[in-house]
């Protein structure tokens, strides 16, 4: 009909992704903290991608004991993100031009989990989200006597020439990547205890703008 629009013409082309694997620290005590409570809140009748995994319920972060000290993982993971979202000035102060156009940055945990892992323990490669704007997150309250990794599954061709990255991890690091990425892990032990979630975080419009 003329006049009427139309949406049979759209056409998607692939473009090279500018998304990072990020890398930051929480501290020992805060670690050992997440461990004790999580230890309180196992559930055993969840099923997932974790082969021989106790782990928590998916909520964590609407859990009155546990949300306080989750507030500090976001605090780390809101810096992380806000100073990718400044790329390729990542030394320099993020610009305001945003706040000054009427957005506002906004970061919300959608859930999270802990889960303490075995010798004989695998995570099935997977993805956690498909929306623009939202990542995921591990953070590592332990890891023994070792170091343990994450990998990741990319359909680019990054400048090292690998199209499955790998993340060494130890105790207190937090790695925050797309939640569109897909990752497992194969190297386990008994003392491997993760946290896991999931976080909305990008600009929208500030509503309140021009209020006084």
């Amino acid at each position: 009909m003329k006049g009427e629009d139309s949406f049979e013409a759209v056409q998607y082309v692939p473009v090279l992704k500018t998304d990072f694997i990020m890398k930051s620290t929480l501290s020992k005590e805060l670690c050992n903290t997440l461990i004790e409570l999580a230890e309180q809140k196992l559930e055993t009748d969840i099923v997932d991608n974790l082969e021989s995994v106790r782990r928590t319920g998916w909520d964590l972060q609407k859990d009155k004991d546990v949300a306080p000290y989750l507030q500090s993982v976001t605090s780390k993971v809101e810096h992380c993100i806000s100073t990718r979202l400044n790329y390729p000035h990542f030394n320099k102060s993020r610009p305001d031009s945003m706040r000054r156009n009427g957005m506002q940055f906004v970061i919300a945990m959608y859930n999270a989990w802990i889960g303490f892992y075995k010798n004989n323990s695998f995570v099935h490669p997977h993805c956690h989200e498909q929306p623009p704007n939202f990542y995921s997150i591990a953070a590592y309250l332990s890891t023994g006597d070792s170091d343990t990794s994450l990998n990741f599954m990319t359909d680019e061709s990054p400048s090292y020439g690998i199209n499955r990255p790998r993340v060494v991890c130890k105790q207190g690091d937090l790695v925050i990547f797309p939640s569109s990425l897909y990752h497992y892990t194969n190297d386990t032990s008994d003392e491997r205890i993760v946290l896991s979630g999931n976080y909305y975080a990008g600009y929208m419009p500030n509503i309140n703008m021009g209020e006084t």
